[in-house]
């Protein structure tokens, strides 16, 4: 009834379930059932009784979750009864707490039974029950210790939701002061070692926030599941403060979080993590960049070439999220630096105001049409700004003198960074204004001459000047203008009259002074007298000595002269490089100009030339800049490139094999060919003539050596060797299976764990390069087999010794799989369709039988069970019913040599695919075992043997074809033969017998028992060569000695498989051999190989031997496939 209290146990239990509205009058109830009960302890016996039904349901029904709710409020609320009021209420209400503890005694001792329902519920219901508890409440010692220890052995358990609930039921029992504490510990081990996501992240959400938890936090923001890593920035969020990370911390956990390729870690990382950080300094974002030292994270000349994000694009993209959760308007209002002219005063720009000035530039402007409006009052006019930006470049210090290294160099750093930000902010406004136009080109011009500009401000230059010079030829004139003019400056030289020469011009100016004043009062005499003619006369005087005068007092001054000065200083020389480089990346010309061929000849190579590593390194990368517009000079330089490549330091080293790959990438290997043709006699044999080389020898010896390098202890060198293969091969220019086979094996190399750029890279490449075609399918089927037995037959003292073959093995086959290309093809285009020249092909039938022979070749190798395990794995299609009835063959023929219960269960797992896609071979197969199971029977009668000969002929006719038959006959005629000439011998003793005297007769048995004996001895010849005996005792010790006499024998080279191979194995393979050769030696005619095996061996040779030749499988040569 809804309106009546339930009064029983079983009516409370009943009601809880239905729902929480009523769960206040409920627990009323219960408490009221409770107290007037008569016996507590038959209280608790009904109560656990009713407890059960809920403890053994696994399933998260309501009902159930509703039910342990109401119970761990219950048995709450008498623990906080317990711990308050007066000693005599206390003591009337010490029974309640028994019911307590009574109720926790029950859980513990049920946490370790046989049902999971049962340890999940008792876990949950522990965890309910201590979170019903008050944050004050105290737990007995005793209770504490045994709660402790039962939780920590179900984070042992098997079944993850247990250990789900165990790590919530201890999230009170942590102690984060102690550092070993236990429960902290095994949330540590757990959070790195669980398999199950729910674990790990049930772990993120209770663990407490200490120094000592924080590094395994940090770990899980790179968690495979993206609901942990979901979970860790929440986390982070919530419980740590930024300043308990590290600077480099702090920049990880923005790197892992804004990179991420799922869209939920993405937000949560710039919604709750930015913004929790935003508001520990009260929205300022200048202080937020203060604490993620923007001068340094972005002014460093960081490696690009890993792929990862800079700390300048991560810092870009956190600043980004955050403008996207506030208005524009109120943006740029709150940037409150901004003056009346549009600019921020330089004694208040520093590296945080720059950025972020920078960033929210850039910001209104990717809005469009409706951030101009903005934009306007964010920025000057651009010949202003050009103005504001050369004020602050001109209080550069110079680089050439060298910097003090003191707080000058502090001081540099921040300027720089200051000059980046505002070179970047010139890039934004618009370029129709032809005033400003003429003065940012005026304003490169200046600081490209400038002594004062670092590699980063000059490559920033060279991008503001290609906006405003788009014409390439116009800009590669100037820039070498600008070039000439900082290697050989104008210098002005002053050349002074010596002293005696001197002296001789002062007394003659002095003469010429005195004529002069004696002329001039002359003139003024005949004015007086008003002589006007000769007084005009006079003036001419005058002016003549005054020319005079002039020119010698030119004379006396010191002469200056321009003079070009060339300087050839490691400084100069690497800023003129400097400029080339970056005005060669900007250039998409195809050829060089006579400009650029100057250029190389008087700057570039002087630069290699250097002593000055710095030097030299750019002007190798110059050169490989030049060298690819064009091919000449590719094929001319490539020499020098890889002596550089091979010999010079390890910073250089890189630097030529990055240009070897890139030149190799574009023009491809034939290019090189006619260059480096007498260079390839060296890779090749020594019998070959230099005139026969070709240019795919040639290549092939410029393979052999960037191999090589895949080998070298320099961990930059190994790197871009490996992605350079891997360019060439996923670009087509090269397809080779041994390549391929290196690669793998360097990927699987324990001594590139660390390298994880060159693991992410292979990773990547080798299925992007198995599933593009048909081509590189049969590469990676080229390289299968090769690489596996590298690894197998790789020594102890081997890295390789130590890698999981069948993981190879694995990959290998995944790669070769029909059903994982065509995934590939949905992911990549959407479509399954699998390219038009994979329709006819699949790798897999060609592998099975290679893998087929691999087992029979020695089945007892030890690495038969791996093989046989990769055969089980293998998808053959259906495309041919003769291949499917060949490998049917074969796999039968398998099962009978092998014991080994994994093997023949991977094997029946082949048959059966077979047997799947060609239902048709299941009777045949049974035929064939029957007639097998005839030959390995036999038998010493006749008769027997007679049918079985019979038997064994027709079959071979069906296999073998007409030379079994010709062996055949030739054997049964040896038998014959030799029976007819031991019946001759017998008749001409039979008639010397009768002619003799009594001896006659004894003899004449005595014949006639060797007439027997031989006779017999023919019979036991027919029974060795067609039926091989084998004894009639134990089945299966008789199949293996009818096997080892069957198998022929097989030359091993002693190594891994012949020193796996146990003794009792080996006594086995002696017995079987000695049975054998007792049976031959018998014999009246020597057998060195029982015949049905040789038979066999013919066999599967005339089968497979067309197959084999058709899919390429035994080319002899594995020269590489030049494109």
């Amino acid at each position: 009834m809804r309106g009546q209290r339930p009064t029983t146990l079983r009516a409370v239990f009943e009601e809880c379930q239905k729902g929480h509205q009523n769960l206040t009058k409920l627990l009323a109830a219960l408490r009221n059932i409770h107290a007037t009960h008569p016996d507590p302890a038959q209280f608790q016996a009904e109560f656990i009784h009713y407890l059960k039904h809920s403890l053994v349901v696994f399933r998260r029904e309501p009902a159930v979750e509703r039910t342990l709710e109401f119970v761990a409020k219950f048995a709450g609320s008498f623990a906080t009864e317990a711990g308050s009021g007066s000693d005599e209420e206390k003591e009337n209400k010490g029974g309640n707490k028994k019911f307590h503890m009574d109720l926790f005694d029950f859980l513990l001792k049920s946490h370790n039974a046989n049902s999971q329902a049962v340890r999940f519920r008792a876990c949950q219901l522990i965890n309910k029950m201590l979170n019903a508890l008050g944050e004050d409440a105290e737990v007995d010692d005793d209770l504490y210790d045994r709660i402790f220890e039962c939780m920590l052995m179900r984070l042992r358990d098997k079944i993850p939701a247990i250990r789900v609930q165990a790590v919530l039921a201890l999230t009170r029992l942590q102690d984060p002061s102690d550092q070993s504490c236990a429960v902290i510990t095994a949330y540590q081990y757990l959070l790195g070692c669980d398999p199950n996501p729910d674990v790990r992240r049930a772990i993120l959400s209770c663990i407490a926030p200490s120094t000592h938890t924080l590094s395994g936090v940090l770990q899980r923001v790179r968690d495979v599941n993206q609901s942990v890593r979901v979970m860790a920035f929440k986390v982070l969020a919530e419980k740590f403060h930024i300043r308990a990370l590290t600077i480099a911390q702090r920049l990880q956990v923005l790197q892992q979080g804004l990179n991420d390729r799922a869209e939920a870690v993405r937000e949560v990382c710039g919604t709750k993590l930015l913004q929790s950080w935003l508001r520990l300094f009260e929205g300022n974002i200048l202080d937020l960049l203060g604490c993620l030292d923007v001068e340094t994270t972005c002014g460093t000349d960081e490696d690009v070439t890993t792929g990862n994000p800079t700390g300048e694009e991560t810092i870009e993209a956190a600043v980004m999220w955050m403008f996207k959760q506030t208005p524009t308007d109120e943006l740029i209002t709150n940037f409150d630096l901004l003056k009346e002219s549009h600019v921020v005063p330089l004694e208040s720009l520093s590296c945080e105001s720059a950025l972020y000035w920078r960033c929210l530039c850039q910001y209104v402007k990717s809005l469009g049409t409706e951030g101009e409006e903005y934009l306007d009052r964010l920025l000057p006019n651009l010949t202003a700004l050009c103005d504001y930006v050369q004020s602050h470049l001109q209080t550069l210090p110079s680089v050439e003198g060298g910097l003090d290294m003191t707080s000058a160099v502090d001081d540099h750093l921040r300027k720089e960074f200051v000059a980046q930000q505002l070179m970047m902010i010139l890039g934004i406004p618009d370029l129709t204004d032809e005033v400003g136009r003429k003065r940012l080109r005026s304003l490169v011009h200046d600081m490209l001459l400038s002594g004062n500009m670092t590699r980063p401000l000059l490559k920033l230059l060279i991008l503001r000047y290609c906006s405003v010079q788009p014409d390439q030829e116009a800009r590669i004139r100037e820039v070498v203008e600008v070039i000439a003019d900082i290697r050989e400056p104008i210098t002005v030289l002053e050349t002074s009259l010596s002293q005696e020469q001197m002296r001789q011009k002062e007394l003659k100016l002095a003469s010429i002074r005195v004529q002069l004043n004696e002329a001039r009062e002359e003139m003024d005499q005949l004015v007086s007298a008003q002589e006007f003619q000769k007084a005009a006369e006079m003036k001419g005087r005058v002016d003549e000595l005054e020319l005079s005068k002039s020119d010698l007092l030119e004379e006396m001054q010191p002469q200056t002269q321009e003079v070009r000065t060339e300087k050839n200083d490691s400084v100069t020389l690497l800023r003129c490089l400097t400029i080339a480089a970056e005005m060669l990346q900007t250039l998409t010309l195809k050829g060089l100009s006579p400009t650029l061929r100057t250029l190389v000849d008087s700057l570039m190579l002087t630069g290699i030339q250097s002593q000055d590593p710095a030097v030299r390194n750019m002007a190798v990368r110059c050169l490989g800049l030049t060298a690819v517009l064009c091919k000449d000079t590719a094929v001319q330089y490539l020499p020098l490139f890889l002596q550089a490549s091979q010999v010079d330091l390890d910073a250089i080293q890189v630097t030529a094999l990055r240009i070897v790959f890139d030149l190799l990438l574009i023009f491809g290997l034939k290019a090189f060919g006619a260059e480096q043709q007498n260079q390839g006699g060296e890779g090749e044999g020594e019998t070959e003539e230099p005139q026969q080389a070709t240019p795919n020898n040639t290549a092939n010896s410029l393979l052999s050596i960037l191999t090589g390098m895949l080998d070298s202890e320099n961990t930059d060198i190994r790197t871009n060797a490996a992605e350079g293969l891997a360019k060439l091969m996923m670009s087509g220019r090269v397809l080779s299976g041994k390549l391929l086979s290196r690669l793998l094996l360097l990927w699987y190399n324990p001594t590139t764990e660390d390298d994880t750029h060159l693991r992410h890279c292979l990773g990547t490449f080798f299925p992007m390069f198995a599933f593009s075609g048909r081509s590189t399918q049969e590469c990676v089927e080229e390289a299968f087999l090769p690489t596996l037995q590298t690894l197998l037959d790789a020594p102890d003292t081997s890295p390789l010794a130590t890698v999981d073959v069948g993981n190879v093995g694995s990959l290998l086959t995944t790669l070769t799989s029909r059903t994982n290309m065509r995934q590939f093809c949905v992911e990549r285009t959407g479509k399954p369709d699998l390219p038009r020249d994979m329709e006819d092909y699949s790798a897999h039938d060609n592998l099975a039988l290679k893998l087929c022979n691999e087992v029979l070749k020695d089945t007892y190798s030890p690495d038969v069970r791996m093989f046989c395990k990769i055969l089980g794995n293998m998808e053959p299609t259906a495309s041919s019913t003769a291949h499917l009835k060949d490998l049917y063959v074969l796999s039968q023929q398998i099962t009978q040599e092998l014991d080994d219960r994994l093997s023949l269960r991977s094997i029946e797992h082949f048959q059966k695919t077979l047997c799947e896609l060609c239902p048709g071979l299941t009777g045949e197969g049974q035929g064939d075992t029957s007639q097998t199971g005839q030959q390995e029977g036999g038998s010493t009668e006749n008769q027997q043997s007679t049918e079985h000969q019979g038997e064994t002929s027709q079959t071979e006719q069906q296999e073998g074809g007409s030379t079994e038959n010709q062996q055949k006959g030739s054997t049964e005629h040896q038998g014959e033969t030799g029976a007819k000439e031991s019946t001759e011998q017998t008749q001409d003793k039979e008639d010397t017998g009768e002619q003799g005297s009594s001896q006659a007769s004894e003899q004449l048995s005595v014949l006639e028992s060797s007439v027997l004996t031989a006779v017999e001895n023919v019979d036991q010849l027919e029974d060795n060569v067609f039926a091989t005996p084998a004894p009639p005792t134990n089945k299966k010790a008789q199949k293996g000695k009818s096997t080892a006499a069957k198998r022929k024998p097989v030359a091993k080279t002693p190594g891994k498989t012949s020193a796996r191979r146990g003794k009792k194995k080996a006594d086995w393979e002696s017995d079987s051999d000695a049975d054998a050769e007792a049976s031959v030696s018998e014999s009246p005619a020597p057998a060195s190989r029982p015949r049905s095996s040789r038979k066999a061996a013919t066999r599967t040779r005339v089968n497979l031997k067309d197959l084999l030749s058709d899919s390429g499988s035994d080319a002899s040569h594995d020269d590489a496939l030049i494109v």
